[in-house]
């Protein structure tokens, strides 16, 4: 999955737009961090970047959810985030199906309503 289709399945999936907050001329870092967030309340849904050449998604889980699902390969604790409820997913780098993933979304999306 490329960048642009991981954005698209979040807008798809949820009522969310994107953002580029954290993008500004003067980082240190060349990471380009997508936002993705509710159209409602502005929260974050969805941080949607590229590190190492991974493309990477950081998803709000439940925390007993979230220690399922880093059980599985490509799912690791938040990057930059809170390691309780925040997962890093690496897109390309695991064995979760693409209805996991969107299942991921959705759940990420209703615990920022």
């Amino acid at each position: 999955m490329h960048r642009q289709e991981l954005i698209d399945l979040v807008k798809l999936t949820t009522h969310s737009f994107e953002d580029y907050p954290f993008n500004t001329a003067h980082r240190q870092d060349k990471i380009i961090w997508t936002v993705m967030r509710r159209v409602t309340n502005q929260k974050i849904i969805a941080l949607i970047f590229e590190k190492n050449d991974a493309l990477m998604i950081d998803l709000k889980l439940t925390p007993d959810h979230g220690e399922i699902m880093r059980q599985r390969q490509g799912v690791y604790p938040g990057y930059h985030m809170n390691k309780t409820h925040w997962n890093n997913i690496i897109v390309n780098d695991t064995d979760l199906s693409k209805t996991e993933l969107i299942n991921m979304i959705k759940e990420s999306d209703r615990l920022t309503s």
